[in-house]
């Protein structure tokens, strides 16, 4: 059963519990972007005596939600607006200064993860658990923000390796673990007198959508050398353009990385070359759902069985009910 509670944090680390303040409590995450936001609003009005010393939010405190005493987010807001009797507060949590700042930094032949912690150590961002990832990395990076640099390093093992990997942050520290190592089960409890159940089985609502507009099934490798126009690999499934048409994408890559020409044409291939499915989904919540989540769907209505990622993920508690919006598609 849920019990969330917000804890308003200043400067001078003095702690306040403004739970009872707050309403349409809102979080969520994307795995096209790095951190969780988190929305809601607060009552103020300093016309009411009763209400003075409780207009305390300021732009650049610190937030942490909890629920039954389990740390769901933390971080800074960002954003406030006021109004006579409410404000209403936007917060990310800490990749907000990863997405926001700047750096120059050079690899040479460094593991991707190595490297990943030599970036992190450079602005001192806590971390939690990185994976190891083989990836050699051998690049200078300018005017990127920290955010892009990972990401860059995380997609040329991707490239490489053929696996995905979640980058994201949890409790103030950073996490970086592969899609297959995040499968979840989903759990709701209703009252503490009732038993849990899985809400995917009680889903409130669905519906799909199926497109061919991202699908790729011709992959060409060549050099990001502007003098040359040499293709280093092809990887192509003529089956599947014998049905849809060529539907072709041209990848660049180093010099030093031409002799994976034909791995990252064949990863790619995979990684594109099918009908692009997404379902969104509303059901109960569950603290752990977040984005970069694998579940179990079996769903007969709409012919959705086996693993699901999670791609979007909304959580909202508003009058005592825990609900989640989903956007998911298949693992290939």
């Amino acid at each position: 059963m849920d019990n969330y509670t917000l804890f308003l944090i200043k400067d001078d680390g003095k702690q306040s519990n403004i739970t009872n303040l707050c309403g349409n409590l809102s979080w969520r995450d994307s795995i096209d972007t790095l951190g969780m936001e988190l929305n809601f609003d607060v009552v103020r009005n300093i016309e009411d005596r009763y209400m003075k010393g409780y207009d305390l939010i300021k732009v650049g405190d610190k937030i942490v939600l909890l629920n039954n005493n389990n740390e769901i987010f933390r971080g800074i807001i960002v954003d406030l607006g006021t109004e006579r009797y409410s404000k209403s507060i936007t917060a990310f949590d800490y990749a907000f200064y990863l997405n926001q700042s700047k750096t120059i930094i050079q690899f040479n032949k460094v593991k991707a993860n190595e490297a990943i912690k030599q970036l992190c150590g450079k602005f001192s961002v806590p971390i939690g658990n990185i994976t190891n990832i083989s990836t050699v990395i051998t690049k200078i990076y300018k005017d990127d923000t920290v955010a892009d640099i990972v990401r860059d390093i995380l997609e040329q093992s991707t490239n490489e390796l053929g696996i995905k990997y979640r980058l994201e942050m949890r409790a103030g520290k950073l996490y970086i673990e592969k899609y297959t190592d995040l499968i979840i089960k989903p759990i709701f409890k209703p009252a503490s007198n009732l038993a849990s159940f899985n809400p995917l089985s009680t889903m409130i609502s669905i519906s799909k959508s199926e497109s061919i507009a991202d699908m790729k099934n011709s992959i060409l490798i060549s050099s990001n050398d502007e003098k040359s126009s040499r293709v280093a690999a092809v990887a192509k499934d003529d089956k599947n353009i014998a049905q849809f048409g060529l539907l072709q994408e041209v990848e660049s890559v180093d010099d030093k990385d031409i002799v994976k020409a034909k791995v990252i044409a064949q990863n790619k291939l995979k990684e594109l070359n099918r009908i692009g499915e997404d379902t969104s989904i509303e059901l109960l919540g569950d603290d752990n759902v977040r984005a970069g989540r694998i579940l179990e769907v079996n769903n007969d209505m709409f012919k959705l069985q086996g693993q699901y990622l999670v791609k979007d993920c909304t959580h909202a508690y508003q009058n005592r009910i825990h609900k989640m919006s989903l956007t998911i598609e298949k693992v290939v």
